[in-house]
């Protein structure tokens, strides 16, 4: 399974990498692109956190080059947490991302399953994460929340991030080309959305990966208004070491499978996800081994298709006139900016898929029989008990289903309050819910609606064993 893409586009891709490959282009980052990794205003000092930010590039000399930035954006965001649903604080989080000199493509075409975050840093050293939120169902960003003046927001553990283009990293000028946006976890660099004639693009001009071959014969990915807004794919290698990025957001969610979200983000999803990874990182081997590692027996519920759509491109700011540090206000678009629009064909959510998981399974927050039934196995061979498997297997189900117990679906039994706790004390995909939080539940709810203690004792840990 992978993104919607015609035939026609993906072999024109093969061929233009196929040609870049003989012509033996090189694509690293130029002086004056590691040169444009800076704080876009060095005074600025963050709301949230009352730090300036720090962003800067250099070629290492050993075949790698280096991004570090403190995660502070040097731009207005709003104050974090906020009631626009957002409840995560701002913080400085430092990274440093080593990519190829030299990037070079993936010799067995592009790597759909993208990192569950981080997948780029931008210029102004905030980071660019992939086109979802890590929610049920895949939601596309810009649907699920309402982002910040700079179209940003923190992550849980307080990295503040894109999800698409942002007008706070440069100040397009109308009819110009795009300059240097950021760069990606493979070392080609992301532009913006202007073309060397000064036109917009869409993503209906790039490739099913985002990015494109210049007419200086380098391949670039481009930052869009319309999804998947960065990258859709990675074409590029990536280095063994990638630098403080660790490998547990290297696996195969969303868009594919949301299976670790459906504890309703009550625990952190890194460390509950079961899933492989989808890279495997040495500090000996040059490049990471990557592959995509698709469970084609789950779908998230939801398909994802393209309709034809009239929308506002990114607003720019005329040749010779002062339009600030954005053209965008709290109010909207500055007067003295221009914004276009442009009937194109987006990438859109759409209807229900045929999975086997139902979104009533998701909103309960059973974990996945396929998931659940090798681990129920893996543990009794290591000591665990028959019993807890016949009572836990699907999330509290206790042999029906539908959360009932001894056929009295309605009557708040043991087997009901298991599986109502076991969503609210955060267990998912693989996931353990809190012991504590457990006990507490099921005592509530079977002193509020009459559950039994044979449901108790046979679902109160939801799956754990």
């Amino acid at each position: 399974m992978r993104p919607l893409s015609s035939w026609y586009v993906t072999m024109s891709n093969m061929v233009s990498v196929l040609v870049l490959l003989l012509l033996g282009i090189t694509h690293a980052l130029t002086p004056e692109e590691l040169a444009a990794f800076k704080p876009r205003n060095p005074d600025h000092v963050c709301v949230n956190t009352g730090l300036k930010s720090e962003v800067y590039a250099e070629d290492l000399g050993d075949g790698r080059q280096m991004i570090y930035t403190n995660g502070i954006p040097s731009h207005d965001t709003w104050v974090f947490p906020n009631g626009n649903g957002n409840p995560n604080d701002v913080k400085e989080i430092k990274n440093t991302l080593y990519i190829p000199a030299n990037p070079e493509f993936r010799e067995d075409g592009p790597l759909y399953c993208l990192p569950m975050g981080f997948m780029a840093i931008a210029t102004s050293g905030v980071a660019i994460d992939s086109w979802y939120p890590a929610e049920l169902g895949c939601p596309i960003v810009a649907e699920f929340e309402e982002l910040d003046i700079c179209e940003g927001h923190p992550s849980p553990d307080g990295q503040y991030h894109y999800h698409h283009y942002s007008p706070c990293v440069q100040m397009p000028v109308c009819g110009q080309p795009s300059s240097i946006w950021g760069v990606a976890i493979d070392g080609f660099p992301i532009y913006g959305p202007w073309n060397e004639q000064g036109v917009q693009m869409t993503k209906q001009d790039l490739d099913e990966c985002g990015g494109r071959v210049g007419t200086d014969g380098k391949y670039r990915y481009h930052m869009t208004v319309d999804a998947p807004y960065s990258l859709g794919c990675i074409r590029g290698k990536i280095l063994g070491d990638i630098g403080t990025k660790k490998s547990r957001e290297f696996f195969c969610s969303c868009p594919f499978d949301d299976s670790m979200f459906m504890s309703m983000g009550k625990k952190s999803h890194g460390e509950k996800a079961m899933l492989p990874e989808t890279c495997e990182f040495s500090d000996t081997d040059q490049w990471a081994d990557c592959s995509d590692k698709i469970n084609t027996t789950y779908n998230i519920g939801y398909t994802w298709g393209k309709t034809e759509q009239t929308i506002e491109l990114a607003p720019c700011c005329p040749e010779g006139v002062d339009c600030g540090l954005s053209c965008k206000t709290e109010d909207g678009i500055k007067d003295v900016c221009t914004q276009e629009t442009r009937t194109v064909m987006v990438m859109t959510r759409q209807g229900e898929g045929n999975g086997q998981n139902g979104d009533e399974d998701r909103e309960k927050g059973r974990p996945d029989p396929t998931c659940m039934d090798p681990c129920v196995e893996e543990c009794e061979a290591n000591g665990g008990n028959d019993g807890d498997r016949d009572g836990d297997r699907d999330g509290g189900r206790d042999g029906d289903r539908d959360g009932g117990r001894d056929g009295d679906r309605d009557g708040g039994m043991g087997g009901e309050c298991q599986g109502m706790c076991h969503q609210e004390c955060g267990g998912g995909y693989g996931g353990r819910p809190d012991r504590n939080c457990m006990d507490s539940c099921m005592r509530s709810c079977e002193s509020r609606d009459g559950g039994r203690d044979g449901g108790r004792d046979g679902g109160r840990d939801g799956g754990r064993d």
